[in-house]
């Protein structure tokens, strides 16, 4: 159930802050009712992630150069979102519309809000999609008290999410155009601090930089510090409640015995609401973080796998497995040394009888983490999604990547060429994980 919080919490959280940032600058230059045109962003970015991932079913390279793109385009949106509302804040409410029909300053405004909210929010919103692949397909059984967990997990994620960006709207309401202008800077300085980190990643996967041993100086520290991604947004936010504290400080208004009681009463209310939301985004501050912060201490708390068992080709560049030593339905990890270099892993275990699960210790989703098994289940070692045993050697889900296999005088077969095919897998990590 934690895993499924804070997976949702991760990417919910992004898109949360981002929209309702937005929405303050719409409200405080006066554009609201452009605001329809931040939502139809989001379901276009939402309905894009979802083509992408389950239509098109970008993978591998194909995703990387995707993502790639993705944060190219945001990056470029988000600066001219920023300049235009830097600008609407110094000018006021107040403008003139140009006279030209097509290119007027309101259909400007429009595609600005539309596409800034759209890029920015596509991402995120893709991994929130994969949701329902990382942690309900092949789990154990069909319903049971896990997949139950798993899925109020996410439910909860997704409400603490719609809280936050709520709480946050309600506490920024007296914020100035300064607090304003400085809370949106410290955003625009996070989120291009991730998306160039990450182009530049793709770029040296791609081979389009030189990986030198400088370049790898400056190369292993952006990959090993991406996951402070979220703590820095959650810092972002931090800069926003702390200058709406200060703003509701500096314009505290005093009760006032000579009001008459229904103004009293109004004063007091509206006092009372003030302290609840700001008690409410501070406790949503301290509780994001923690629970984000407790999924990566338990998940670093990784179980180890046991040890791949060496296999070589036969003169035929078969792999040749003895039926007999897979034969207790206990998980077998086996390793095979491809041409480049690369450990190459697969698992079998006995499903029934006759039959056999056979696949690449890694998946579509997770990568080449591997599986494990416990309590006569086999798990992954990433999401924790229990596999459905029968199910191996099927695509789908977080199921090991199927790998061909013949019978023969009571031996398991399996072609070294079908292995060769994989060993991608073994090297490359997916960037929407």
């Amino acid at each position: 159930m934690l895993k499924a919080v804070a997976l949702i919490l991760g990417s919910g959280f992004e898109a949360a802050l981002i929209l309702a940032i937005m929405i303050i600058w719409l409200r405080r230059t006066a554009k609201m009712y452009l605001s329809r045109w931040l939502a139809c962003g989001a379901a276009a970015a939402l309905l894009t992630g979802w083509l992408v991932l389950y239509v098109m079913v970008l993978s591998g390279p194909k995703k990387e150069r995707f993502t790639g793109w993705a944060m190219a385009v945001g990056l470029i949106t988000e600066l001219v979102c920023y300049v235009w509302l830097l600008r609407r804040l110094r000018r006021g409410s107040a403008s003139s519309e140009a006279s030209g029909p097509l290119f007027s300053r309101k259909t400007l405004e429009i595609a600005i809000v539309f596409l800034t909210s759209g890029t920015l929010t596509l991402l995120p919103f893709m991994k929130i999609l994969q949701f329902p692949s990382n942690i309900f397909i092949q789990t154990y059984s069909v319903v049971n008290t896990e997949l139950i967990l798993k899925f109020a997990g996410g439910v909860l994620g997704g409400v603490l999410c719609f809280l936050f960006a709520l709480a946050f709207l309600k506490n920024t309401r007296t914020l100035s155009v300064g607090s304003i202008a400085i809370g949106s800077t410290a955003l625009i300085i996070v989120l291009m601090a991730n998306q160039l980190s990450t182009i530049v990643q793709i770029l040296f996967a791609r081979g389009v930089f030189p990986l030198t041993p400088r370049a790898m100086k400056i190369l292993v520290p952006l990959i090993n510090n991406m996951d402070k991604y979220i703590y820095a947004l959650i810092a972002v936010s931090l800069v926003w409640t702390l200058l709406a504290v200060a703003s509701f400080l500096r314009r505290r208004e005093r009760l006032s015995t000579d009001w008459n009681p229904a103004v009293q009463r109004k004063f007091k209310a509206g006092e009372r609401s003030r302290k609840r939301w700001a008690a409410a985004i501070v406790s949503l501050l301290i509780m994001l973080p923690g629970l984000i912060g407790l999924d990566a201490y338990l998940a670093g708390k990784t179980v180890e796998l046991s040890p791949a068992e060496p296999v070589a080709p036969d003169h035929n560049h078969n792999i040749v497995i003895p039926r007999a030593s897979v034969d207790d339905r206990n998980l077998h990890r086996f390793g095979y040394t491809a041409a480049d270099g690369t450990m190459v892993r697969f698992i079998i275990i006995r499903k029934s009888e006759t039959t056999y699960g056979v696949g690449f210790d890694a998946c579509k989703i997770c990568g080449s983490t591997g599986y494990y098994q416990k309590n006569g289940k086999v798990i992954c070692r990433k999401c924790d999604v229990i596999m459905n045993i029968p199910t191996i050697g099927f695509e789908g889900g977080c199921n090991p990547i199927p790998l061909p296999y013949q019978m023969n005088e009571g031996n398991l077969v399996i072609a070294s060429a079908d292995l060769e095919k994989e060993t991608a897998t073994f090297h490359q990590e997916s960037l929407f994980e």
